[in-house]
């Protein structure tokens, strides 16, 4: 059919760019709101044809679904991740995303990640591998195999848009993360939103009593970053 041809199409260009090594990172810097230092980056995967022209995540993963590639790009972006970091000589926490459901043995599957890291000789408290698509897993103790090899390897981890779904306090009680980031859905236009607020307040108050860090995700307004610095946010 049309579709079957087009997805073919998506995984072919997937599969080019991903054998000449045309993937790339940028950094989104995240900020202490105690002193204003940066501490930290999020790291953002791109793919980049001949032209230069950039390949956004929503269409490369897109790709990777159709022609059932999602192990293999995750794998990519991740290692990526790693030497662009390495080679821009970042020396504060890095941000790593990836996908539970592309990860079906923990040790086996994470192992090239991990030579990587350890090959570039990044501190491994410095590495923060975080949880995308957090309120799509089903498996919660597969993911807290995936995380529990992380921590193994002295790895942080995070949990990445939290707030969104309905098991997101449950999820955190139950994988414990290094750090929780706060779904920009909720920080957006939190000073004045009381529902907002109250869920702010509920993941604010169960990951300081664990003990977890607290990032407020895409605050483009300085009433919003004030809120979180005045309720609880890292």
């Amino acid at each position: 059919t049309l579709q079957q041809y087009k997805d073919l199409m998506g995984a072919n260009e997937l599969s080019l760019l991903i054998g000449k090594g045309a993937l790339t990172t940028h950094f989104q810097p995240i900020v202490n709101l105690r002193d204003g230092d940066i501490y930290g980056y999020e790291s953002l995967a791109r793919g980049v044809n001949d032209d230069g022209s950039l390949v956004y995540p929503d269409k490369l993963f897109n790709w990777a679904k159709q022609g059932d590639m999602l192990f293999y790009l995750d794998r990519a972006c991740r290692e990526t991740s790693l030497k662009t970091a390495a080679v821009k000589n970042i020396k504060n926490k890095v941000f790593i995303n990836f996908i539970p459901t592309a990860i079906y043995d923990p040790e086996h599957c994470l192992q090239s990640t991990v030579k990587w890291a350890k090959q570039l000789e990044f501190d491994p408290k410095n590495i923060i591998f975080e949880v995308t698509e957090t309120e799509q897993v089903e498996d919660v103790e597969h993911l807290s195999k995936i995380l529990s090899f992380y921590k193994s390897q002295g790895f942080m981890v995070a949990l990445d848009d939290v707030g969104s779904g309905y098991s997101s306090l449950n999820m955190i009680a139950r994988l414990k993360p290094d750090i929780v980031k706060i779904d920009r859905e909720i920080i957006d236009g939190i000073d004045t939103n009381t529902v907002n607020q109250s869920v702010f307040k509920a993941i604010i108050t169960l990951a300081k009593e664990s003990g977890i860090i607290v990032l407020a995700e895409g605050a483009e307004r300085a009433e919003e970053v004030a809120y979180c610095a005045a309720n609880g946010a890292d």
